[in-house]
């Protein structure tokens, strides 16, 4: 199956809006140019908002390196290709952009099942990667030791980890967990962590099973979780499924104590809401509230770029993506594989998320470039950090007053 190509850009804000050639570029100006490729899913339901938040947070670290004049005096060619969240369409995508292309990077990504199988099939390449993508440690156990990998979103070990401790932190605590995955191996290795990481603190899991991503109903599934009277009720999804979840979960008065989840601070979560969406927590790695210097100045940037509109870390991070590696290959003076390798473990970069550095992670990997995490809740229409303390932007609300009550 062909993948699609999106946009070929040059880095062109107009009026604060990108302007993008639907067309290849020619000869000429392939070889004035560093070709930089990233695979994003931009149709696919229940992952387009993800790919299209980082599709902004790329083009404007593009529009910004370009504009800067580029790096080793030329511009950066960023090549975009849409994976339609199937994994044999992110195969032919990643292999196009490194065999015909001849993309000196290759980066974004988002799925872990997709990723699992992009990565399989080019590392007989060994490839330069820099992966947004990907929390399970499916991956990080394949692919995470390999020179030529560098990874930026935690894994899940990371997110399961501050759950548990997020939970620990509430007073009175709670002590059951229902538990809900989607079932591709985001949701499973997910669920495998959180589960134990529970269990091994005395949380009773009263329930425990998957779901289908994009499914249009999940109320056979909260009225099974209802009957179960759960504390907390914690899901792993895509931000396709967590708005039909919550609208379901109020239609049947579904009352948990705590609603807690991996995708509730997408653009669109307020407006499809509204105060449903409220008193829902979730653990994110970024918020646009975050009191960073960093952020701050970023911000400036976002609003000025996409007037009116709420990025999701995406952006962020997608943004420090591709200005992390053209930041190596600056410092590397060449595309080089091995040599920008080299570069790249030694980044030292003050991204919009905080101090960017590539360590080696818990199960393996060699480049890890976040493993930190925030506990976030809904509260009168806005997204405050709750845990860690630390970081906290406001209090937790709990427990959740019942729909009827509201």
């Amino acid at each position: 199956m062909k993948s699609k190509r999106i946009l070929v850009v040059m880095g062109l804000f107009v009026t604060g809006l990108v302007l993008a050639s639907w067309l290849s570029p020619v000869p000429a100006m392939a070889q004035n140019t560093i070709k930089i490729g990233a695979v994003l899913p931009l149709s696919k339901a229940a992952f387009a908002q993800a790919g299209e938040e980082q599709r902004r947070g790329l083009l404007m670290a593009l529009e910004e390196i370009n504009q800067a004049g580029g790096v080793l005096g030329k511009k950066v060619e960023l090549l975009i290709e849409d994976d339609t969240g199937e994994p044999s369409v992110g195969i032919a995508a990643a292999e196009k952009l490194l065999t015909r292309d001849k993309v000196v990077a290759l980066i974004g990504g988002y799925s872990s099942t997709i990723t699992y199988a992009q990565l399989n099939a080019i590392q007989r390449l060994e490839p330069f990667v820099a992966w947004v993508g990907a929390s399970s440690t499916k991956v990080e156990h394949e692919f995470g030791p390999k020179r030529w990998f560098f990874h930026y979103h935690p894994w899940d070990y990371h997110r399961q980890s501050t759950i548990r401790d997020f939970l620990l932190s509430i007073t009175p605590r709670p002590k059951t967990v229902a538990v809900a995955y989607e079932d591709g191996i985001y949701g499973t290795t997910s669920r495998d962590y959180v589960v134990k990481y529970l269990k091994e603190k005395g949380f009773e899991i009263v329930f425990d099973e998957r779901f289908k991503s994009g499914s249009s109903d999940f109320t056979p599934m909260l009225t099974k979780i209802k009957r179960t009277n759960p504390d907390i009720f914690y899901w792993v999804a895509y931000a396709g499924d967590t708005t039909l979840i919550m609208k379901q979960a109020k239609e049947i008065d579904f009352n948990p104590k705590l609603f807690l989840s991996v995708a509730v601070n997408f653009p669109q979560y307020k407006d499809s809401l509204g105060p449903t969406g409220d008193y829902v927590a979730g653990v994110d790695v970024w918020i646009p509230g975050m009191k960073l210097p960093e952020t701050v100045k970023w911000m400036e940037k976002f609003r000025k770029a996409y007037p009116g509109r709420t990025p999701e870390y995406w952006v962020p991070l997608a943004y420090t993506n591709l200005m992390t590696v053209v930041d190596a290959i600056k410092r590397a003076g060449s595309t080089d594989r091995e040599k920008l390798i080299e570069a790249m473990e030694k980044t030292d970069y003050d991204s919009p998320m905080g101090k960017i550095r590539f360590k080696k992670s818990e199960e393996g990997g060699l480049h890890q470039a976040i493993d930190e995490q925030i506990i976030t809740q809904w509260q009168s229409g806005v997204s405050h950090v709750v845990y860690p303390a630390s970081k906290a932007t406001g209090k937790l609300l709990y427990p959740t007053p019942n729909w009827k009550s509201r």
